[in-house]
């Protein structure tokens, strides 16, 4: 086990940076439900999630790219993606503030963050990665509670949107080499669209069901769902963080097979855990949530697909082959779309759940046959 550590030192940093992270996201959205109200609660996470949507399309698929190409030596990459970036954010930040001017602040801050980790993932720079995330959700936590105790729901927004920009440094350093030059990613660019695809459908897995859930459901099915799903956003850093330390270290060479089994054991464990400690958890600690509960156990199982399509799209994108990446996200999309209104009218809470189960088991399925398929055409 050590000398497996040893070896695979960044992702540990990686994982401790995401879990360290998601406990301090997740511990926010876990006290503000016992400081909210479900309908509240639901209102809350409805704003964020619009925020940070809109975040995800400013990227169009860069921050991947820099992590894909510092590697392969393409060290200026982030100084051309950046100044995508700033034209793309403050667009997206625009649209946004129609609803809200702090909702477009929050953007470009997101976005900007966003950018600044990626690039130390590219440049292998994982305790910094560590540090940055870290430091942001921390900063998070603590700000968006005092601020939510002097100015209610847009003090959240203000604690996130300043934490945000204190940890872009690697951003605004990146300001003063700016030029009218965009060759260096002018290249990458089909590239960097594809990858946007997979992108997205990780965004719309983590913010688009909580935008449309209240307009067909209302702010109570989203307050409950949200906490369900927060479980679920805590386990898929693990997932997460395997996808982000396996795209740099394979795109120079560095091939990790026994990691990737490990990773898929992992998952398994992870997913049988929460489904046994949901009910305690429940009982314990939020009582008023009992009608998550289920969701909450249906949603364990997707860990393990989830798993699965993070390695699989990381060795995909590592090799350049974006075309399986882009299917998936496809796929996923459909079913998580379609499936989140059939099955949310039915059986409700657990219903939205189920719909995001099964749309990361179809995006696992087809690329477990792509993979197959890309090396018989490659052999």
């Amino acid at each position: 086990m050590l000398k497996f550590l040893k070896s695979n030192k960044g992702l540990v940093y990686i994982i401790l940076g995401n879990i360290f992270g998601a406990i301090l996201t997740g511990g926010f959205w876990l006290l503000l439900a016992s400081l909210q109200s479900v309908e509240e609660y639901g209102e809350t996470s409805y704003m964020i999630s619009m925020a940070s949507l809109a975040s995800s399309f400013a990227l169009l698929g860069l921050n991947t790219a820099i992590t894909t190409f510092i590697p392969k030596g393409h060290t200026k990459i982030h100084v051309a993606a950046n100044q995508v970036i700033l034209i793309s954010s403050i667009i997206a930040a625009l649209i946004v503030a129609q609803r809200d001017w702090l909702l477009g602040l929050f953007v470009v801050g997101m976005t900007f963050w966003m950018m600044s980790i990626y690039e130390f993932l590219g440049r292998k720079s994982y305790k910094q990665y560590a540090i940055a995330n870290i430091g942001a959700r921390g900063c998070q936590l603590l700000l968006s509670i005092i601020f939510y105790y002097l100015i209610g729901i847009p003090g959240i927004i203000i604690g996130f949107t300043v934490s945000f920009f204190l940890f872009s440094h690697r951003y605004f350093l990146s300001i003063k080499y700016f030029t009218k030059d965009f060759s260096a990613i002018s290249g990458q660019m089909k590239f960097a669209l594809h990858s946007y695809s997979f992108n997205m459908s990780n965004a719309l897995l983590m913010y688009f069901d909580k935008i449309i859930i209240p307009s067909i459901f209302g702010y109570a099915i989203l307050g409950y769902y949200q906490l369900g799903f927060q479980f679920l956003m805590f386990l898929g850093m693990v997932p997460i963080s395997f996808f982000q330390y396996l795209i740099p270290e394979e795109s120079s060479g560095h091939k990790k097979t026994k990691l990737r089994i490990a990773g898929f054991g992992l998952s398994i464990g992870l997913a049988a855990l929460l489904y046994l400690l949901s009910p305690i958890l429940i009982n314990l600690f939020f009582p008023q949530y009992q009608n998550s509960l289920d969701a909450i156990r249906v949603i364990s199982i997707g860990i393990i697909p989830m798993m699965i399509g993070y390695i699989i799209n990381s060795k995909l994108l590592s090799e350049g082959n974006t075309k399986g990446v882009v299917i998936g996200a496809v796929i996923y999309q459909i079913l998580q779309l379609s499936l989140m209104i059939l099955l949310g009218r039915l059986i409700e809470v657990t219903g939205i759940a189920l719909s995001v189960v099964i749309a990361l088991s179809g995006q696992a399925v087809f690329l477990l046959f792509y993979q197959k398929w890309s090396k018989k055409v490659i052999q």
